[in-house]
């Protein structure tokens, strides 16, 4: 049976409160344990007992009824019931630390299933948000997708966490726990180890820590890969551009020597480990009898030239002393002569009819196809005719 006391201490207020104060209470405790907000099950029964402290408190004569009532039960050396006994600060404190370690407990068992591959263990410690949201299919569906490339190789845990909320749907408060986790992984792709920090919440649901991920469907789950993978990826043309750039002849804009040489180097292992067929020619561009400004300007016709004329597979590079090596990937020495002797031909055409008379354009290349491969001392060979190496 319940008194005018619990009636006014279920619905928060003072006694002897107006009716608009418990009113304003009553409609705050229904926002906040109404069944149709709150999932949980003791929701329902705080809700009956709200609603009778209401009903009674309401009413003036109902509320006369139970103050007279309360009266006659009243001891008159105690006007109001005890007080519930308080855990002392020690036992408190107890208890909070206990937490922490059940916590700090579930977080490292979960990162431990991760790095040993046992991902439908790892799916165990997920909180029921999660698990209404992700099948477990598709949670070891997608840690095998992420092992692939940044598979796990050692975790630290930070056993000091802080204390944080989860709010779900915009309605319910969870007690939460953050911790901060060093994790080493191997990046397959570019053979490397990297290191970073992540930051993982574990929630209370029934006296229970579970991780919370928090993810909504599982096309947010592996889009976080997806854009971690793309990130990776622009790192990698980003180094590609630089170095590219770092390669180019500042005036003829196409490859220095050094540039050049690591083209070369590249291509060269390339041919050995799956074959194929290459050409590597060098063409001498000079212009007899002029004075160095001559020269440079048929240097840089050459140039114009041999970037508007070759394909993207070829490399050319001013190596020095008038001489444009270039690249041929999967030309034959059959073809060889037509293409390198156009070249020369239409150097010599776009250099004017000032410099044409006076151009001396020569060439010099090698082919290697089958099991014939090239090294760096062999390409050099074919430059040797003109005094430079690479």
């Amino acid at each position: 049976m319940f008194t005018l006391y619990d009636h006014y201490r279920v619905l928060g207020v003072s006694v002897g409160a107006g009716i608009g104060d418990v009113t304003s209470s009553y409609r705050r405790l229904c926002r906040i344990y109404h069944p149709d907000i709150n999932s949980d099950p003791e929701s329902e029964e705080m809700m009956k007992r709200i609603n009778i402290a209401y009903t009674v408190l309401r009413d003036k004569l109902k509320r006369e009824a139970a103050f007279r009532e309360r009266m006659a039960y009243s001891r008159p050396v105690r006007r109001y019931p005890p007080p519930e006994p308080r855990a002392s600060t020690a036992e408190s404190r107890r208890s909070s630390m206990e937490s922490e370690k059940q916590a700090y407990t579930v977080m490292h068992n979960y990162f431990k299933a991760l790095s040993t591959f046992d991902y439908s263990a790892a799916y165990d410690y997920l909180s029921t948000y999660d698990k209404r949201h992700i099948t477990r299919a598709s949670f070891i569906e997608w840690r095998t997708s992420v092992a692939r490339i940044f598979p796990m190789r050692e975790f630290t845990v930070d056993s000091n966490s802080t204390v944080a909320t989860v709010t779900i749907n915009n309605q319910n408060n969870i007690l939460a726990r953050r911790f901060r986790v060093k994790v080493t992984e191997e990046d397959l792709a570019e053979n490397k180890t990297g290191s970073g920090e992540v930051e993982k919440l574990v929630v209370s649901e029934n006296g229970l820590w579970r991780v919370f991920l928090g993810y909504r469907n599982v096309f947010e789950l592996t889009r976080t890969f997806d854009e971690r993978f793309e990130n990776r990826r622009k790192r990698e043309i980003a180094e590609i551009l630089e170095e590219y750039h770092k390669g180019l002849h500042p005036e003829y804009h196409m490859l220095s020597s050094d540039g050049m040489r690591k083209a070369v180097s590249r291509e060269l292992y390339r041919h050995k480990r799956f074959g194929g067929t290459m050409t590597f020619a060098a063409i001498s561009v000079k212009a007899g009898g002029l004075k160095e400004a001559g020269q440079e300007e048929m240097l840089r016709s050459a140039a114009k030239t041999l970037n508007s004329s070759l394909r993207e597979t070829d490399t050319p590079a001013f190596v020095g002393e008038g001489v444009f090596a270039v690249l041929f990937v999967e030309l034959k020495k059959r073809h060889a002569v037509d293409i390198i002797g156009r070249l020369a031909r239409i150097i010599r055409k776009n250099a004017g009819p000032q410099l044409a008379d006076r151009a001396q354009v020569d060439y010099a290349f090698e082919t290697w196809s089958g099991n014939s491969f090239a090294d760096m001392d062999t390409v050099n060979r074919v430059l040797k005719k003109f005094g430079v190496k690479l």
